[in-house]
């Protein structure tokens, strides 16, 4: 009796071991399965070479999000075009990509639109009278240089002149380097530069008309007119105008604002990527674009994409669901009836909601001091009449925007909110433009 009470007792000891055993190593998969669910989500962006002003951006962003600790970390894959960066991403490469909008590779999808890089052409005014250039209908005949030769920009060339009516073969194309642009112009190299460029203060276009006007030729700027008719048949272009200020340092001021067609520059993703993992990137790098513009200019023109149904380039979801204010269900997303209703259990629930109110209030407070601040610089930037004064208005704008966005950082504000700010924020900066414009043109006449 005794033997089989003994073999008895070691049975539910082994039985014990064994559940013990068994239970903690669930604990440990659970352990496991909550840490590798912590990890961030590691992507590969692929870019453009070193010296390109979203490849800066996209750099201090993988920063920014690994100094953040943020649930999103970014690796770079640099490339020598925007074409290499599209296959890159066709070819399973790459899960973000910064490409030109007529080179959107077949699986991607529009998250943000990093800049417009509008066609313009720069021709000497001093050219003699059967080489002057002064439209696109005056290329015939005439060497184009085209600045950053890659053949995505000679067949943009070739779209242009085709609207035109003219023969590819009737226009010699002339590759150039930024760099090296204003020697051949005023080497009459060529007759006629052609840009794709952001119109930034560190873009190529403003690189190259400034230093043009170091040689001291005068030279004639002008765009595509028939811009509107190249982006009916084809989409993937805008027709836009660029403001008459935008050129700044230019040799030779337009008399109006320039039509011309802009492919424009986007960060896309991959159609199957998370959608979640789509709508942290585009969270992040929105509520993050202001720190990035004070360390890279260019990323002040980061915008949203276009966000209707239908159009011609696919927004993907996860950026849509940012966007558009849509939010994924947490019930749908989990749907655990146990963890909800642990979650809303009546004391935590009514603590919580009181902290919230709290907090909310404290944040539309705080929204609506940035609001009416910016309603009056508004106000001020449309009646300024001096081009001093535009300037501080200018300048108190941006401080207001960086204190906004420490304002997020600490909470006092929540990203929504930043959001309209930042939109009435960028009104004030459209209006300081026209109205330096305005202005600059009211001298030119009481000179004339």
């Amino acid at each position: 009796m005794a033997r089989r009470a003994l073999r008895e007792n070691g049975g539910m000891v082994r039985v014990g071991s064994i559940i013990v055993t068994a239970a903690l190593a669930a604990l440990a998969l659970v352990a496991l399965g909550l840490s590798i669910y912590a990890l961030p989500t590691r992507l590969t962006v692929a870019v453009g070479p070193d010296d390109r002003e979203h490849t800066r951006i996209m750099t201090a962003f993988a920063r920014k999000l690994q100094q953040d600790r943020a649930p999103v970390r970014l690796s770079l894959l640099r490339l020598d075009s925007f074409g290499d960066a599209s296959r890159a991403m066709e070819g399973g490469r790459a899960d973000l990509a910064v490409v030109r909008s007529d080179l959107m590779p077949r699986n991607g999808q529009s998250v943000a639109v990093v800049a417009e890089l509008p066609v313009l052409f720069m021709a000497p005014v001093a050219a003699p009278a059967g080489r002057r250039v002064r439209r696109v209908a005056d290329l015939a005949g005439r060497r184009v240089g085209v600045t950053r030769g890659t053949p995505e920009n000679l067949a943009l060339l070739d779209t242009v002149l085709a609207q035109a009516g003219i023969a590819s073969s009737k226009v010699e194309r002339v590759p150039l380097e930024p760099n090296e642009a204003p020697a051949a112009l005023m080497e009459h190299r060529v007759d006629v530069l052609m840009m794709a460029a952001p119109l930034s203060a560190a873009g190529a276009s403003d690189r190259t008309l400034q230093a043009i006007e170091r040689t001291h030729m005068r030279v004639n700027v002008f765009g595509v007119t028939e811009a509107e008719a190249i982006a009916k048949r084809d989409p993937t272009f805008e027709a836009i105008e660029v403001p008459r200020g935008a050129l700044r340092g230019e040799p030779v001021t337009p008399d109006d604002d320039l039509p011309t067609l802009a492919p424009s520059l986007r960060l896309v993703a991959r159609d199957k990527l998370s959608q979640t993992v789509v709508n942290n990137v585009t969270r992040l790098l929105f509520t993050g674009r202001v720190a990035l513009a004070a360390e890279v200019p260019a990323a002040k023109s980061i915008r949203a994409p276009d966000t209707e149904m239908g159009a011609a380039l696919q927004l993907h979801p996860g950026a849509a669901t940012y966007l558009t204010g849509e939010r994924n269900s947490f019930f749908h997303r989990y749907g655990d009836p146990f963890y909800i209703g642990a979650m809303l259990a009546t004391g935590v629930a009514s603590s919580v909601g009181a902290l919230f109110n709290f907090v909310l209030g404290r944040q539309r407070r705080s929204a609506a001091q940035f609001t009416h601040q910016v309603l009056d610089l508004l106000a001020r930037a449309r009646t300024a009449e001096s081009l001093d004064e535009l300037a501080r208005v200018e300048h108190e704008a941006d401080e207001l925007l960086a204190l906004a966005f420490k304002r997020v950082s600490d909470g006092s504000i929540d990203s929504d909110q930043f959001s309209t700010f930042a939109m009435l924020n960028d009104s004030v900066h459209m209006a300081v433009a026209r109205r330096h414009a305005l202005l600059a043109a009211s001298a030119s006449m009481a000179l004339a």
